[in-house]
């Protein structure tokens, strides 16, 4: 593997004349607020704007970069789409409207999933936030702090060298934030104002996902064909609620989700 990828990324390396120093390590990014700042709007698309002059990757960075792209993504993905399926099964009268959303969008494009097709599941969309609300895939961030850092007007000094660990479940079930917290409610998203920060499934600022859209066009996808062929069912063996392996240190995996699908009748056709 290491072999192809290497192959595969090397006409990448010689267009990569700057230093992505905030891809590999895991540290707070915090010498002045001004440079954190520019580091979330300009991480991906304008990096020489807050790293001129810098080396370009390495080929064992590079080939790192692409294995941890397909390996970190997979499981996390496959977990949102379990819980979505599971959440969609006790919720039937919102799958219903995502399934109208679905059908609907495929007979104004002809059956084709094309990008703009897939970008106009607006519910789809919350739906997808409200699963990674209830259940995050990585339900805790741990960042490593690089300098020393008062935060505001707080008091509080984080040293350099501490570790700083961010509760996102925690946060994402906090009735402070949000109302109703334990209700599967994709509609929040269209009308709540939520304090900054609250709602963290892949991360922000220069730590953020790199994955994100990625990560979000395989979910809407996959979504798309499962509501145009299927309906979801719960049966005897489901759990509820969900166990889940208490094991996987950050990881939010459940032991086991088991669902009935139901073949549609005359289901819409996908090209």
């Amino acid at each position: 593997m290491t072999r192809t990828t290497h192959e595969l990324a090397s006409p990448l390396q010689s267009t990569t004349p700057y230093q992505r120093e905030d891809v590999l390590p895991c540290d707070l990014e915090c010498n002045s607020p001004a440079y954190t700042a520019s580091l979330q709007w300009n991480l991906v698309f304008e990096p020489r704007t807050f790293r001129p002059g810098g080396r370009g990757l390495s080929m064992d960075e590079l080939a790192s970069q692409c294995v941890a792209f397909f390996l970190a993504g997979y499981d996390t993905t496959a977990s949102t789409l379990s819980f979505a399926a599971y959440l969609l099964a006790l919720n039937q009268n919102i799958q219903d409207k995502l399934r109208d959303e679905v059908d609907t969008m495929l007979e104004i494009y002809n059956g084709e999933l094309t990008y703009e097709a897939i970008q106009s599941l607006k519910y789809m969309e919350n739906v997808i936030r409200e699963t990674l609300r209830l259940y995050p895939p990585i339900y805790r961030l741990e960042r490593q702090a690089n300098a020393d850092w008062q935060l505001g007007k707080t008091g509080i000094i984080l040293r350099k060298g501490m570790l700083v660990t961010v509760p996102i479940y925690a946060m994402n079930r906090d009735p402070k934030y949000w109302p109703d917290p334990e209700t599967f409610n994709p509609d929040r998203f269209e009308t709540e104002n939520r304090k900054e920060y609250c709602f963290l499934p892949f991360g922000t600022g220069p730590k953020a996902c790199l994955g994100r859209r990625f990560a979000e066009m395989e979910m809407k996808v996959c979504l798309s064909y499962l509501m145009a062929n299927f309906k979801i069912h719960t049966c005897p063996e489901t759990k509820v609620p969900i166990n889940f392996d208490k094991g996987l240190n950050g990881l939010l995996q459940p032991l086991d989700i088991t669902l009935r699908m139901e073949i549609r009748e005359n289901p819409p056709l996908i090209q």
